[in-house]
């Protein structure tokens, strides 16, 4: 079978990674942005969150939960973590004189957060969810984001 190839989908982690240097690469955007042209990168970057934490919600930390003695207390963390954090990023104004200053903490707790989230529970998720699992959970992660988006 020459020239037949498998292509092999991510699984949940690989696909968190990827919303992970999405979600820094938006960051970016907004600080590079003119101060009139902060609100299109900033309502991608409120987006892309959201959706992130979704899928984490749905899919991510319910996983965890059940993986290995600490996994209920990582996951808890990191989902309040988490919903702080899509709180203080939807309050934020870009007409506020001190945007600039609180973007640039907000971001930097962002890119802590998923840090973290790489540190702690995907090594857990890696360990102790089979691989046939960790891709049926990138699927279920897709499909939970279809779901909201129509309702």
């Amino acid at each position: 079978m020459e020239g037949f190839q498998v292509v092999a989908s991510p699984d949940v982690v690989g696909v968190l990674r990827q919303e992970h240097e999405r979600i820094q690469q938006l960051c970016l955007d907004v600080r590079k942005a003119g101060q009139g042209s902060k609100e299109r990168p900033l309502a991608l970057l409120q987006e892309a969150v959201h959706l992130h934490l979704l899928g984490e919600i749905a899919v991510a930390h319910p996983a965890v939960r059940n993986s290995g003695p600490a996994g209920d207390t990582v996951a808890v963390a990191c989902q309040v973590e988490g919903e702080q954090l899509e709180r203080a990023l939807n309050d934020l104004e870009v007409s506020n004189p001190d945007f600039d200053a609180s973007f640039e903490a907000l971001s930097g707790a962002l890119l802590d957060h998923a840090s973290a989230q790489q540190r702690d529970e995907f090594p857990l998720l890696r360990r102790y969810v089979t691989t046939q699992r960790l891709h049926m959970m990138a699927g279920a992660m897709r499909d939970a984001r279809i779901m909201a988006a129509t309702d």
